[in-house]
């Protein structure tokens, strides 16, 4: 009877243990449970204070006066800069402008369909032909003979009649010089009169083409010199003086 009251109070005890532990893990585990609660409700609470007081610290801040003068440099400099660079991307974009193209108002000239005049075109283009194929310029200063020969005879017509028809302005009293070339053939007749330097006075210039015109043909060209040449240009000076042409 003894042992038996012994199991029952070993028993007991054992389930006293027990109770109390499991009382004991429940009543910890709630007061972690309100702590934690109590410790996240103080930190939410404690956040914004301190963002209010770091806002109220950067508002509160005093600038010092140099920082701000750099702030505003930087700025305007960084404006300049955008400035500079939309007026270089606008000239690169832009096309390039061409000037107006002046335009030349051409009037056409009306074609002389007249049949002389077309002939005289034509001999006008195989006379020049002919002056380019073979030609040679005398003068009073040439001296191969054939050619100083055949100028001396072409001078003395051309002085013969140039007295028979001396021109009305020298008679005048009116004396001056010019420097013509006469263009002849191998037959002798004038293929072109070039002046080249004119008198001044264009009756005198008129005069000496008259005068060799009246004079045409002159003498055929030699043999020995249709051997070298198709063409002669006679150059010479024209002067009237004392009723003479020299």
């Amino acid at each position: 009877m003894k042992i038996l009251k012994q199991n029952y109070f070993s028993i007991f005890f054992i389930i006293s243990v027990l109770l109390h532990g499991t009382l004991f893990y429940f009543f910890n585990l709630k007061s972690n449970e309100v702590v934690n609660e109590k410790e996240l409700i103080v930190n939410i609470l404690k956040i914004p204070n301190q963002v209010t007081d770091i806002e109220t610290i950067d508002l509160k801040k005093e600038v010092k006066p140099e920082v701000i003068k750099k702030i505003k440099q930087d700025q305007k400099k960084f404006q300049q800069q955008i400035i500079q660079e939309t007026k270089e991307s606008t000239i690169i974009s832009a096309p390039e402008s061409k000037p107006e193209e002046e335009v030349e108002e051409k009037t056409l000239k009306p074609i002389n369909l007249d049949p002389s005049f077309i002939q005289s075109q034509l001999s006008d283009i195989v006379d020049k032909k002919k002056i380019d194929k073979r030609t040679k310029v005398i003068s009073s200063k040439t001296k191969e003979r054939d050619f100083q020969s055949y100028y001396q005879v072409w001078k003395n017509k051309v002085e013969k009649i140039g007295a028979l028809n001396y021109p009305a302005a020298a008679r005048n009293g009116i004396s001056e010089s010019l420097v013509m070339t006469v263009i002849l053939n191998d037959q002798g007749e004038v293929l072109d009169i070039k002046i080249n330097k004119s008198s001044g006075v264009p009756q005198l210039d008129d005069a000496a083409k008259k005068i060799v015109n009246l004079g045409s043909p002159y003498a055929p060209f030699p043999p020995s010199i249709k051997e070298q040449v198709d063409t002669l240009q006679i150059r010479r000076i024209w002067r009237f003086t004392n009723n003479l042409m020299e």
